[in-house]
């Protein structure tokens, strides 16, 4: 079947971009998390906090998904 195999094809590139973007994504909050490596304010010390939960929760939804 011509259209299941284009839909497969199709549904990978799409993972394929999502993964993408999530790795950039993860890069990207990596950056930020590291720049408030040395901070005492505790706004700071919060948003370092959800900064990494944010990660946590973007590296385990990318090991879910399929390669």
């Amino acid at each position: 079947m011509p259209g299941a195999n284009q839909r497969l094809k199709q549904e990978k590139g799409e993972v394929r971009c999502l993964r993408r973007e999530l790795e950039e994504e993860i890069a990207w909050l990596q950056r930020h998390f590291e720049a408030l490596s040395n901070v005492s304010a505790e706004n700071d010390i919060a948003l370092r906090r959800t900064y990494n939960s944010m990660l946590f929760s973007r590296r385990a939804l990318l090991g879910r998904m399929p390669r």
